[in-house]
């Protein structure tokens, strides 16, 4: 008979921690050898395809801020002083009046 006095409080993690562990066991002893290659196989390849992709994604960045540094700017257009409305932002205004 368990007595709450000798039982120790666990937190949620420590038991699915203890749970995967006996599952992960059960698992691998009823697979066959082929099986269990098969499904290494199968993780190796998704890591690698995931390295293949981060490594592709880095040259894509590296390769805009190439183009962008070579990309010439446009000349910046400073005006002193401006009359009237700013164009495009009171537009709507001007066209209800």
């Amino acid at each position: 008979m368990l007595s709450a006095k000798y039982n120790k409080p666990m937190n949620y993690s420590e038991m699915a921690r203890a749970l995967g562990r006996k599952g992960g066991k059960a698992r691998a002893a009823r697979l066959v050898l082929a099986e269990k290659r098969r499904i290494a196989a199968l993780g190796g390849r998704a890591r690698a395809l995931s390295l293949h992709a981060t490594r592709r994604i880095a040259e894509n960045f590296r390769y805009v801020e190439v183009i962008d540094a070579l990309r010439p700017r446009p000349p910046v257009m400073r005006l002193h002083v401006f009359a009237g409305p700013l164009p495009g932002l009171h537009a709507f205004q001007a066209q209800e009046k």
